[in-house]
């Protein structure tokens, strides 16, 4: 019933009201407990139906509502208004399979399944009597590699205050590294409308550990452990609704060994995140920023024999400054840096949606080192509670500059410190993409020109997500 409600809601999407991204919301008491649309508990679906059908259709109209609603605000993906996902939970949760229970794309096709998320602060069963611990994980059937996929996990909450978990869990799942660079539920969108399918995948195959914690509000951590069989996993359909069938790029290989594509490798790592504020709240009348931090390292001496011994580091900037009334600049800065020998698919890109939007996607790269700087200027009209920030339900206009820099640094594979290669970084090294866009969060037109060669015709996305 809720995917029949979701489909005619897209469909008669309006504008509606709620408070802005970095608006501030005094009614919400806990702002790790994400709600989005999927997100009752399996056991739900096993009650009976209640007797009071009023009361029963206010709330679902009370939930419609406020699905329209935040979708218009949010977007697709970003705020987890539909799942949480990778982009509203921990950022540990991509360490294992992340992609959402229906979605479409060129290497699954068509891939219908069931799900319950791992590491949300919410919805918390009593399983055998036992308090705060739930099962989750997912089960769905992929119509492109004609096969079943999973993940089967258990988690429990722990201490008085409920700002711990423990969590483990095993998988056999499709699953891709550019979740941070354009909305799943929005690619799903465009390869089936279009043909147009901005991830890259791979088959990840075994099990892992995690531990979180969290404090009231503003921080945010954990650890996990994966052991992984990856698999190379090749493009199995060409099908769009509309437009020529043959738009969907190859899907890569995992690796590349003597110039031969490598379709198989296992890797064991210890991945740690750390962040402040990752619920972005306003932290100042006109001011917040967010900050993530994120290391992983390979073959840590636990679970089987790691084909690659490597250590990632990702950190992550996001701020904003409401410098007038429904005027918002909007800036990140995310930088990675590899030590040691990583496989192609660990390493690092930029172009294309969600980094350089006027370059094709992945150009830049492969590298071992990247920075990434996104500057918007958005203007709307104010909200109508707060006279101040722009009221995100409404369509804004915005100008934006795409700055980046990947670079392969030869050094970087001996034991080296995650900057000890920065110091080849030159500004004059950035190449540079501006641009104008019209829109609302959940749909807007962009115009991105590459400011190193302005003779080059300029690019244009329809986008369904803010850009971050």
């Amino acid at each position: 019933m809720r995917s029949l409600i979701i489909t005619c809601c897209i469909i008669v999407l309006g504008a509606g009201s709620a408070l802005a991204q970095t608006g501030e919301d005094s009614t919400e008491q806990d702002p790790f407990k994400n709600d989005p649309f999927f997100s009752a508990p399996v056991s739900d679906f096993f009650k009976g139906q209640s007797s009071k059908k009023d009361s029963v259709d206010s709330d679902s109209e009370r939930d419609v509502q406020r699905f329209v609603s935040d979708l218009n605000e949010e977007g697709l993906d970003y705020r987890g208004v539909i799942e949480s996902g990778p982009n509203n939970s921990n950022t540990l949760y991509s360490v294992y399979p992340n992609l959402p229970m229906i979605h479409y794309n060129r290497v699954n096709g068509l891939f219908l399944g069931l799900s319950q998320e791992r590491m949300q602060w919410y919805h918390h069963d009593d399983l055998l009597g036992i308090p705060n611990i739930q099962l989750h994980g997912l089960l769905g059937y992929s119509t492109g590699q004609k096969e079943w996929q999973y993940s089967l996990g258990l988690e429990k909450l722990i201490g008085r205050s409920n700002h711990f978990m423990i969590g483990g869990q095993f998988h056999n799942a499709a699953s891709t590294n550019d979740e941070w660079r354009v909305g799943m539920t929005e690619t799903t969108l465009t390869a089936f409308m279009g043909g147009y399918d901005f991830m890259d995948y791979y088959k990840q195959k075994g099990w892992g550990l995690y531990m979180l914690a969290r404090s009231k509000r503003y921080f945010e951590g954990g650890i996990a452990f994966s052991d992984d069989r990856f698999n190379s996993l090749q493009k199995e359909t060409n099908w769009a609704l509309f437009g020529a069938n043959d738009r969907f790029r190859t899907n890569p290989p995992i690796d590349f060994q003597n110039g031969a594509a490598m379709d198989t490798t296992n890797i064991s790592a210890l991945t740690v995140s750390a962040s402040f504020n990752p619920k972005r709240l306003v932290l100042s009348r006109n001011f917040t920023f967010a900050l993530n931090g994120q290391a992983e390292f390979a073959d840590p001496g636990i679970g089987r024999s790691s084909d690659f011994d490597y250590s990632k580091y990702t950190t992550e900037l996001i701020s904003y400054l409401n410098f007038e009334p429904g005027g918002v600049l909007k800036y990140r800065l995310r930088m990675s840096s590899i030590t040691g020998e990583a496989p192609r698919f660990k390493q690092l890109y930029l172009g294309g949606v969600g980094t350089m939007r006027a370059l094709p996607f992945k150009s830049m790269g492969p590298g071992n080192q990247m920075l990434l700087s996104n500057a918007e200027l958005q203007f709307g009209s104010p909200m109508h509670s707060s006279g101040n920030w722009i009221d995100f339900d409404d369509f804004y206009f915005t100008l934006f500059l795409d700055s980046g820099w990947t670079d392969f640094d030869p050094d970087l594979l001996e034991s080296a410190g995650p900057l000890s290669g920065f110091d080849r970084f030159n500004f004059d090294d950035l190449k540079h993409n501006g641009g104008i866009g019209i829109g609302s969060s959940l749909i807007r037109c962009e115009l991105a020109w590459d400011l190193n060669n302005i003779d080059r015709a300029p690019v244009f996305w329809l986008r369904f997500n803010p850009t971050f």
